[in-house]
């Protein structure tokens, strides 16, 4: 079980990696919202640190009345020097032991993606990935026009003005997209928005929501906000952890499961 774990979590960080190397410098900018891929592929902030809780929230109204919802959570942190650390709960604490977390931190000065587990069970090992640097030559992302879908849709944008966020000056953008008749199997016209709270100063986008009346409501947000630069220790692995690269940690898994099947 620990090892079909250990591939699972390599299978994650190598996705994360792929998806490094394939953001282009052209393309259009990525903004963290707390979520695990914007806050790891948004382009480094320096200077501008913070930590926060990112709240996920999800609301779905049956005909008949009954309500599904789902909700979660996880820290996020940025230092001073742009370095990242974003958390995933794997398992929730449980008969006085703590929860088992699975920590990513991005390091742009290094160009490294560090991964490592904490809880209970944690096999205090840590994988480093070496993440290419972004080249000026790296390959421009096809036109606009020939990404677009050849089935138009009316999208309307609006400017909701300025607000503010735990005590931060935040920009309101308000995007409707109506989704025309049958293009969904649909009888009828389909309304859905997505509004987004950002705070220019930092580069983060401090809120957003999402309403369709197919799937329901999502709302993301960051709470317990701080600006504080947060402890250097979290973007480290514990003391006690090994620290092996990517290439290690495969031939080594490689190995465990090649003895298993001896």
């Amino acid at each position: 079980m620990r090892n079909l774990r250990r591939v699972g979590l390599i299978g994650i960080a190598l996705l994360i990696s792929t998806a490094f190397a394939q953001t282009a410098p052209e393309s259009k900018e990525i903004l963290s919202n707390g979520s695990l891929l914007h806050s790891l592929l948004a382009k480094p902030v320096l200077g501008q640190p913070y930590s926060a809780i990112q709240v996920n929230n999800t609301r779905q109204q049956l005909a008949d009345g009954t309500n599904i919802t789902h909700n979660g959570h996880h820290f996020i942190a940025r230092d001073a020097s742009g370095r990242v650390r974003v958390e995933m709960r794997l398992a929730k604490a449980a008969d006085g032991q703590s929860e088992t977390i699975l920590v990513f931190v991005a390091d742009p000065e290094a160009h490294t993606l560090t991964t490592w587990v904490t809880g209970p069970k944690a096999n205090k090992l840590a994988s480093v990935i070496k993440i290419p640097a972004e080249k000026s030559s790296a390959a421009k992302p096809a036109p606009a026009q020939a990404r677009q879908d050849t089935r138009p849709q009316p999208i309307i944008t609006e400017d909701l003005g300025t607000d503010t966020l735990q005590n931060l000056p935040v920009s309101v953008v308000k995007t409707t997209t109506i989704v025309p008749a049958g293009r969904s199997g649909n009888d009828a016209p389909i309304t859905k928005t997505h509004e987004v709270w950002t705070s220019p100063d930092l580069k983060l986008i401090m809120k957003e929501r999402w309403e369709d009346p197919r799937s329901g409501e999502r709302t993301i947000s960051l709470e317990k906000f701080s600006r504080a630069d947060p402890d250097a220790a979290l973007f480290h692995p514990p003391a006690g952890y090994t620290v092996k690269d990517l290439k290690q940690s495969l031939q080594d898994l490689e190995e465990k499961l090649n003895a298993t099947q001896n």
